[in-house]
């Protein structure tokens, strides 16, 4: 299997500013690409990136290979995905 070409993008477009979160990288390479790479199905894959927080750390390590980002920075775009999925969580309102 070889890897998608896409992956090749996505360091320079981080260096440049131009994904500064998580799901950023998605608007450059298809889910359903990661996905089949992680080795998990479409469905649980988009359940995960819109709670990021239940991917493991080996999973967002290995999507930060894929990109060519250090372990350090696809965590940092990790963390801020969760922050700003939190900050924008419907509140319960009973």
């Amino acid at each position: 299997m070889s890897r998608d070409h896409r992956y090749d993008l996505i360091r320079s477009l981080y260096d440049r500013g131009k994904i500064v979160a998580f799901n950023d990288i998605f608007k450059y390479i298809p889910k359903t690409v990661v996905a089949r790479d992680l080795g998990k199905k479409v469905d649980r894959f988009n359940k995960l990136i819109s709670k990021v927080g239940g991917f493991t750390l080996d999973d967002l390590a290995l999507i930060g290979k894929f990109c060519d980002l250090e372990d350090a920075i696809i965590f940092e775009l990790a963390i801020k995905e969760y922050t700003n999925q939190k900050k924008n969580k419907p509140q319960n309102t009973k």
